[in-house]
């Protein structure tokens, strides 16, 4: 009996440390440059996207648009081995995506990405949880539902493949510097509510909200 109780401990306490481990893994959704066209892209920035078949089947094709003349266009995002194509979606537009993965550990989490390109200058807010150049330099403001959110810790991965932890400001503000020139990816992972409900069957407790802003400089 006293091994089989050890048994169960030591099953429930594997199980705890691999959802911890899967919590840590901070999955971002980030749109990026592909023989001269814009993708997005689903899966830690350090490590290997996510494919078809796999874990990017498991993410809802992306709610996409472009930005013509300051109004949102929506487009299609069909999905391929190993990205979603943004068909029509001009390099030198402000473009977005939203998206939702299955629930984990109680949790549903979304996705949004924005891309930004060089000399696009201030944005405004389009995304539930958006990260929006100011027009100045090396420097963001953070938006949820619209509004400032500030407290909150960004990463910014340069060209280098380094990666650096920023605090967000209490008016929302991220300021940052790069000299590097190449893909630029600053992300917000696990912004969460009190929201519960239930998504494709499973039932969740809490909404996560993820967020990454790209731009080559």
């Amino acid at each position: 009996m006293k091994t089989l109780i050890s048994l169960r401990a030591s099953f429930a306490l594997a199980v705890a440390l691999l959802l911890s481990v899967a919590d840590a893994r901070a999955h971002a959704v980030w749109i990026e440059l592909l023989n001269g066209k814009i993708i997005a892209r689903f899966a830690e920035p350090s490590g290997n996207y996510e494919k078809s078949p796999g874990f990017l089947d498991s993410l809802s094709g992306p709610s996409a648009f472009t930005v013509i003349t300051n109004a949102a266009v929506m487009i299609e995002s069909p999905k391929s081995t190993n990205h979603f194509q943004l068909v029509n979606a001009a390099t030198t537009n402000v473009a977005g995506v939203e998206s939702i993965f299955t629930v984990r550990a109680g949790r549903k989490p979304h996705f949004y990405a924005r891309w930004q390109p060089t000399g696009a200058g201030a944005g405004t807010p389009m995304l539930t949880f958006d990260l929006v150049p100011t027009g100045k330099p090396g420097e963001v403001r953070v938006y949820f539902r619209g509004q400032p959110v500030g407290g909150l810790k960004a990463t910014l991965r340069t060209p280098d493949d380094t990666e650096k932890e920023i605090p967000v400001d209490a008016e929302g503000y991220v300021r940052f510097e790069s000299k590097l020139s190449g893909l630029h990816l600053l992300t917000i992972a696990h912004h969460r509510e009190a929201i519960a409900g239930s998504h494709l069957g499973k039932a969740y407790h809490q909404t996560s909200h993820n967020t990454a802003l790209s731009w080559v400089q």
